[in-house]
């Protein structure tokens, strides 16, 4: 019998505790024996390599490949249903409201999202919209997707912020804007413990994007990526705010569900 929690939905959750939000800050991951680190990494978080591309731990040449692993073709369908947003990685969801002020109420702190997103005027087109938070587990490989299609308006790396103590919001990040079919203008954040430890997939050339393409991988172990949604383009699905009023973490896997959007439904 499975010692899972399950939360609203019948998906497995977890405590949001306060400390999943306060990473500390996380070097890119370049050992001198990176063979030993990643057998080190498997059994202190009980890794399953069987759903991913190379699923023998050998085969991996270094930890940030292993970290930022492939999954095997089919292990993650995406959802088909018409207007479905989904899943961009594996990890833990919340789901906040964005308030008219631009800020997101997370676990007793409220954050800026003007700050989030560098402070280049973006902010206000969020302003009472949505925020989905996706903190990446030690145990997930660390690569995600796009989640609509879409093309690129803007992409920017930014620095960390200056006398913030929460590294998973203000630390370094890199920061999306971007025009989808589906739900119109949207920003992903990346958020992780070094800079350096996101790496952009896909075409460099070209702005444009579809769904499921990959996106990127990190390539450090503290890792979460923010999506805020503009006011009136998405409904999540109501156990992802249950959850989240209830102080729970509710696991989400790459190309599931998330929600729909609204003009659509």
């Amino acid at each position: 019998m499975s010692n899972e929690v399950r939360g609203y939905g019948a998906r497995p959750v977890i405590n949001a505790e306060k400390s999943k939000y306060l990473p500390a800050s996380n070097k890119l991951k370049i050992g001198l024996f990176p063979k030993v680190e990643i057998k080190n990494h498997m059994e202190k978080y009980n890794v399953d390599l069987s759903v991913c591309q190379p699923d023998d731990a050998a085969a991996y040449e270094n930890f940030a490949d292993y970290l930022s692993r492939s999954f095997k073709e089919g292990e993650r369908p995406l959802d088909q249903n018409h207007g479905s947003l989904i899943c961009p990685c594996d990890g833990y969801l919340t789901a906040h409201f964005i308030n008219s002020l631009c800020m997101v109420p997370v676990n007793g702190h409220m954050y800026s999202v003007d700050k989030l997103l560098g402070g280049e005027g973006d902010a206000k087109e969020f302003a009472e919209g949505l925020a989905l938070i996706i903190r990446l587990d030690e145990a997930d490989p660390h690569r995600f997707i796009h989640i609509d299609d879409g093309v690129v308006c803007d992409f920017r790396q930014l620095d960390a912020e200056k006398n913030m103590e929460d590294s998973m919001f203000f630390g370094p990040r890199s920061c999306t804007i971007m025009n989808t079919r589906r739900f119109h203008g949207v920003a992903q954040v990346e958020a992780c413990g070094n800079a350096r430890g996101v790496e952009q997939l896909g075409d460099p050339e070209s702005p444009a994007f579809v769904r499921g393409e990959a996106k990127g991988r990190f390539l450090c172990s503290t890792a979460g990526i923010i999506l805020l949604f503009k006011k009136g383009m998405m409904f999540p699905d109501d156990e992802f705010m249950v959850n989240t009023r209830n102080g729970l973490e509710t696991r989400v896997k790459m190309g599931e569900k998330l929600g729909v959007a609204i003009s659509v439904m």
